[in-house]
């Protein structure tokens, strides 16, 4: 998935919705963007960045502030920006959190398909990973290795039967490994229910935005739309977090038990430690193991 040229949305999309923690009623209102202008959210007359040094939050959610102004819940629309090849776009919100609509990025790749994709006339860029990354935080870690290859891992390991110990990996240039990613849903167990209501989160939460586990069984009565959808999710998760960094990223990321924090920690660590070089499409397309320039949908 490497795309030569920068794009952005052809017209506006709104998208509604009820935010996950909030429980508020939010409306979502996506621009075109000029090239390099980069993706920026708008709330109260405030233009916040989609990078890293705006990252504010990371309870449940990844949040973004900027001049005491807060937009929540970012992960979902960065994935789907990510996955859709988006790189200049205005998202204007009305509410503080952004729409858990049904707990995946399908609704923002949908909204996004239908404003239609406009190739603008600048390169796009690309973080080429160039020295081996490990942050960690505990027992769970993430580490970052140099390759010519685009590739995301996430390992879980929880003691519940549904989950377990699996894994998932995605990879751009594999449209096996990307075939439904983006609608996996998130997800929690009762028991965490409660402890959430008492901290002011997932007043917006239910059956209908996402998983939720009991006695390793699922509630939801449709079931789980893949049998490792938890950790597909923890991936789609993991790729809209790495999107704050404001450039796709190639190499090879693994994650193990690893959450939005690490995740944001992870991207500091890229930028603290000289361990990616930014590079034009032209320079790193014969780089890239089986890359040929395409056009993403």
């Amino acid at each position: 998935m490497i795309c030569q040229f920068q794009r952005t949305i052809k017209k506006p999309v709104v998208i509604e919705g009820v935010g996950l923690h909030t429980g508020k009623k939010v409306k979502v209102k996506l621009y075109p963007a000029k090239k390099n202008e980069g993706i920026n959210f708008i709330r109260k007359n405030t233009l916040i960045p989609a990078k890293i040094e705006f990252a504010h939050s990371f309870e449940y959610s990844t949040s973004l502030m900027k001049s005491g102004v807060v937009i929540r819940t970012v992960e979902h629309l960065m994935a789907a920006l990510y996955f859709t090849a988006i790189d200049n776009i205005y998202v204007e919100v009305d509410e503080e959190e952004l729409p858990i609509l049904d707990g995946s990025s399908k609704e923002f790749v949908d909204a996004i398909k239908s404003a239609g994709i406009q190739t603008l006339n600048e390169e796009k860029f690309y973080a080429v990973l160039e020295n081996p990354v490990y942050i960690n935080q505990g027992d769970k870690y993430i580490e970052g290795r140099p390759s010519n290859i685009m590739k995301f891992t996430y390992k879980a390991d929880y003691n519940n039967t549904i989950i377990g110990k699996r894994s998932f990996t995605y990879m751009p240039n594999d449209k096996e490994s990307y075939k439904g990613l983006f609608s996996a849903r998130t997800y929690c167990f009762l028991e965490e229910v409660e402890y959430l209501k008492n901290m002011g989160l997932a007043k917006g939460g239910s059956l209908k935005n996402a998983i939720v586990f009991h006695n390793n069984t699922v509630l939801n009565q449709e079931g789980l739309r893949f049998e490792d959808e938890p950790v597909r999710h923890k991936v789609l998760d993991l790729v809209g977090d790495l999107y704050l960094l404001g450039y796709p990223i190639i190499g090879e990321i693994y994650s193990f038990k690893g959450g939005h924090r690490l995740n944001a920690e992870f991207v500091k660590a890229l930028l603290h430690t000289d361990s990616i070089s930014i590079k034009p499409a032209s320079e790193i397309k014969e780089f890239v193991e089986g890359a040929t320039f395409v056009k993403v949908v």
